[in-house]
């Protein structure tokens, strides 16, 4: 399994926000997105999860073409597990039923393991209001974990979460990835070190600068 992009550019109010992207995540890798503020970190994420269209190039995930020309594959039809940096909770529903929208069968059995590892045992009932940032963050982790994903998608999953947390989710991530044997891009506005440094020495990895729009070993 691998993410290939090629030739990205996408534009916003007639700025060019990204250009020329290209840059290859092969399976049990994980791309570091990093750049300044504004610079289209998120935006990549959601034009590589199908929530945006970019104005040119293409995008490939195991073989099969997201984007290119004449074609576009909608968010639902890609199995990508997607942590968004707000979360993106269902307020309507509870905290395990956000987990388990989307879980696939094969995973049933992974669920309490799941919960259990992010700390989510004892609020599995309430609702994302009365949750915390970093139980809303977790829960988010869990969701996208459980869908069995081809790709994941980590927009600062971390932020919120303290050192112990950190530590746990990023284990439960690398398992995840190891397991399925899925690339993964994660977004660093700030994210905790030493968790980094623990993905980077478990991992193979890629610096993807969007400063530059160069990516590098």
């Amino acid at each position: 399994m691998s993410l290939e992009v090629s030739n990205l550019s996408y534009s916003f109010k007639n700025n060019l926000l990204i250009r020329w992207l290209d840059f290859k995540i092969k399976k049990n890798e994980i791309g570091f997105v990093n750049g300044s503020s504004g610079v289209g970190k998120s935006t990549l994420l959601n034009i590589i999860s199908g929530l945006k269209r970019p104005d040119v190039g293409s995008i490939i995930c195991n073989n099969d073409f997201f984007n290119t020309d004449g074609i576009f594959v909608q968010p639902e039809k890609r199995n990508i597990g997607y942590v968004f940096q707000d979360f993106a909770l269902f307020p309507h529903i509870n905290a395990e039923k956000n987990i388990k929208y989307g879980m696939h069968q094969d995973n049933i059995n992974f669920f309490d393991e799941v919960v259990d590892t992010l700390n989510l045992t004892k609020h599995i009932t309430k609702m994302p209001h009365e949750l915390s940032g970093g139980q809303q963050q977790r829960v988010a982790i869990g969701r996208a974990i459980l869908i069995k994903p081809q790709l994941l998608l980590l927009d600062e999953p971390f932020s919120n979460l303290d050192i112990m947390n950190v530590n746990l989710a990023i284990r439960l991530i690398v398992k995840v990835i190891e397991d399925l044997q899925i690339p993964c891009l994660l977004v660093t506005h700030g994210s905790s070190q030493s968790g980094l440094d623990f993905l980077r020495g478990r991992l193979m990895s890629k610096e993807i600068s969007l400063n530059h729009h160069k990516w590098g070993y």
